[in-house]
């Protein structure tokens, strides 16, 4: 199914502030709280919204160091190395990228010897990965979150 218009401005309210109430969001958009709830409900069923959540300032809570990190793999160890990066606490977020770019993920911990230690303990030694090129974030810009 596509979106219609109601339903990307429903979208987009709810990634702006996802504690926006239902009755807030039938207000701007011109319909009735019950259908903002069936809307939402139909867009959680259908997969457009995964989930909701809270997004922490990591430099508030403590971890001082973000790193994107390009590493070379084996393609046939995707599988294995994919499994092992959702058990990391530090792996914010990891893409498999076409080409010759690998894998990219964004990493962030306390500070740069943590930061060896995940490179050298985890992440080495997953079977396929390769190579690791570590970029330091020294400034967000702009963000998703």
């Amino acid at each position: 199914m596509r979106l219609d218009p109601i339903d990307s401005q429903i979208i987009s309210m709810l990634q702006n502030d996802g504690r926006r109430s239902y009755s807030e969001i039938a207000d701007t958009v011109g319909r009735t709280e019950v259908t903002i709830r069936r809307r939402v409900k139909r867009l959680i069923d259908e997969g457009y919204i995964k989930r909701f959540t809270v997004i922490l300032d990591p430099l508030k809570i403590g971890r001082k160091i973000r790193a994107v990190i390009r590493v070379k793999t084996a393609m046939k160890e995707a599988a294995v190395i994919s499994k092992k990066l959702r058990e990391f606490d530090e792996v914010n977020e990891a893409y498999f990228l076409d080409g010759a770019c690998g894998l990219m993920i964004m990493v962030t911990v306390d500070d740069l010897t943590e930061l060896k230690t995940f490179l050298e303990t985890r992440l080495g030694r997953i079977p396929g990965v390769g190579d690791a090129e570590t970029c330091i974030v020294l400034e967000e810009i702009k963000s998703a979150f």
